[in-house]
């Protein structure tokens, strides 16, 4: 009888010790986050602010690994194939994910390889010309480009990025015919702005503000409060465009648990002081969807790009 006792309070013991590992609290250790873009671009530095509120809020480090190249296709393809247990995560636009997959023929993920765990920020192109440029408004650039087709040249992150199609939407709606010159990075366009190499540039608010150059018109459907007094492109009578949807991305198959805790916290990080601050230090515009929306907002946006890129006849490469 004792023995039998005895096995029973081992086994009950072994079974709550089990019980408690399967239910540890997460996360009981660091969350690696992928960053498929340069360190020390706009969207870098916006991750980085949100990892820091969510080791802040969790007591876990979320260190930063940059996996940039192939139009954000490389960090994802690393995200997609990274074990699904909500110790890697991602956080980007929505450019490898809606866009990409569009464009680049040898993108070996799907948009279900993914869970969208929340959007925390979007980040807002607009039209700029550089600080000495002889266009003050969008009127003078427009009807400018109108009298000499073709001569004006234009600079964007690539095609297929979120700025090259704003823009080019706006050019074929607006009629105007100008070259378009793709850079690797915001850096490189900076300096080709701001001498006239090329006459104007759709980029994020948050790379060029404040840089030696001037904005013309914002791609947004209200006016950004780094420039209050730009219009919108809404304003002026064309399509807004849709800005750079920011946020968390696990990989399809991550836990309920984990997907759950990690949408609770984006959404606390997100009204948090720190990350406020930060996006406001970086002319971001902090905006949380919790998962549904943030995948109901991400699929439409995927079916509208496909849309776009075939009325623009870019052709996958």
């Amino acid at each position: 009888m004792r023995r039998l006792v005895a096995t029973c309070i081992t086994a009950c013991v072994g079974a709550s010790i089990f019980s408690a590992q399967s239910q540890e609290s997460y996360p009981s250790r660091p969350v690696t986050v992928i960053v498929p873009f340069q360190a020390g671009h706009g969207v870098d530095l916006m991750a980085r602010a949100l990892a820091s509120e969510f080791s802040k809020l969790t007591g876990q480090a979320f260190p930063i690994v940059n996996r940039e190249g192939a139009a954000a296709t490389i960090g994802f393809a690393s995200l997609a194939a990274a074990k699904p247990d909500g110790y890697t995560v991602a956080i980007s636009p929505n450019t490898p994910l809606t866009i990409a997959p569009h464009i680049i023929k040898s993108v070996t993920y799907t948009y279900d390889s993914f869970v969208p765990v929340c959007q925390s920020f979007e980040n807002v192109m607009a039209l700029f010309v550089g600080s000495a440029s002889p266009y003050k408004t969008y009127q003078e650039l427009v009807a400018a480009g109108k009298s000499q087709p073709g001569k004006f040249s234009w600079g964007t992150t690539g095609v297929g990025s979120v700025p090259h199609l704003s823009a080019s939407a706006w050019l074929a709606t607006a009629g105007l015919d100008a070259v378009h010159v793709p850079f690797r990075g915001e850096p490189q366009i900076l300096p080709q702005l701001i001498s006239n190499e090329i006459t104007f540039s759709a980029a994020s608010i948050s790379g060029m503000a404040g840089k030696g150059v001037r904005p013309l018109a914002v791609f947004a459907e209200q006016r950004h409060f780094a420039y209050p007094d730009v219009p919108t492109m809404a304003e002026l009578g064309y399509s807004a465009g849709v800005p750079g949807l920011n946020g968390m991305f696990a990989p399809r198959g991550t836990p309920e648990s984990v997907l759950a805790s990690l949408e609770k916290t984006c959404a606390e990080v997100t009204s948090s002081e720190g990350f406020r601050t930060s996006a406001l230090r970086l002319n971001q515009r902090v905006s949380f969807l919790g998962r549904r929306d943030f995948d109901k907002r991400l699929r439409a946006d995927f079916d509208a790009k496909a849309k776009l890129i075939k009325q623009l006849n870019i052709k996958p490469e």
